[in-house]
């Protein structure tokens, strides 16, 4: 199975039993033993799925699940809890607040894998995530910029798009497979930006053509352009052979093809109105 997954466990025996299994099975995994640090790695990181354990040494697990569905940014991520015991009030108070499977100890890991597994491919398949970085995509997206222009028009909202230039030369250079690494490595350069802020509540996607969609406060979106994109000037480099670099171009069919650049363009209920997500993300591409 491909997919980031994120497991907050304060078991060791349990997380890396888990960590092997979802490993071996093809996934990337990231574990933390705290509540505090597992916030921290789901919005910085923002995994596919997260593996909670309801029972953590700084709170209860379904305080951190709440916590999770109250925020944009990881509302949409599949939420397995992990329980000590079979309590059916428990049971019932974690998918009250959002949590889409249940899992008592003592576990199978092996199910836990396949229910995991599973997560990952409807997520893929139902176009609410993108397969590559992870991030919330379709419908999703739509519904973020649907709720801007029906029931927030005149907020204090920025929407960023952030445009990966010259991939798909690059995909032919380089392979699908590093093309997809240099994606990955913006969608975390800017998770990883958001994940600075005081702003809890803004929200990342991916736009789908190489882009990405950014919701966030005003005031904040000139300095997010140009962190993020100064941070990718800085990596980018490491995506590239040096013969490359040091000519500032790549041959593709015998052709001069520009290095990858990313470029934003941001806009705020003050360039409307907007009647729809149509009038929307027509301003938005500028």
């Amino acid at each position: 199975m491909e997919g980031r997954i994120l497991i907050i466990e304060d078991s060791i025996a349990n997380s890396r039993v888990l960590q092997k299994n979802f490993t071996e099975a093809g996934a990337e995994v990231e574990v933390a033993q705290t509540g505090s640090e597992g916030f921290d790695l789901a919005t910085r990181l923002l995994p596919q799925v997260i593996v909670l354990s309801t029972s953590l040494p700084d709170m209860p697990g379904s305080d951190l699940a709440q916590r999770l569905r109250g925020i944009k940014r990881t509302e949409h991520i599949f939420l397995l809890m992990l329980a000590d015991e079979d309590i059916h009030s428990e049971r019932l108070n974690v998918l009250a607040l959002g949590a889409n499977d249940f899992v008592a100890s003592p576990f199978d890991p092996v199910e836990v894998t396949l229910r995991v597994g599973n997560a990952l491919r409807r997520a893929n398949m139902s176009n609410r995530t993108d397969p590559i970085t992870g991030l919330p995509a379709g419908s999703l997206v739509q519904d973020q910029l649907r709720h801007l222009v029906m029931e927030d028009p005149e907020g204090s909202w920025a929407l960023v798009r952030f445009r990966l230039l010259n991939l798909d030369p690059y995909r032919e250079s380089y392979g699908f497979m590093a093309a997809a690494d240099l994606l990955r490595m913006a969608a975390r350069l800017l998770a990883e930006a958001l994940n600075r802020d005081d702003v809890a509540d803004d929200f990342l996607g991916y736009g789908g053509n190489d882009d990405f969609i950014i919701i966030t406060v005003q005031s904040r979106a000139e300095s997010l352009i140009s962190e993020v994109v100064k941070e990718f000037n800085q990596k980018v480099g490491s995506h590239y052979k040096e013969e490359d670099l040091a000519q500032g171009f790549i041959k593709v069919d015998d052709e001069q093809a520009h290095l990858a650049q990313l470029v934003a363009h941001s806009i705020s209920p003050k360039d409307g109105p907007f009647y729809d997500i149509r009038s929307l993300t027509e301003e938005l591409s500028g």
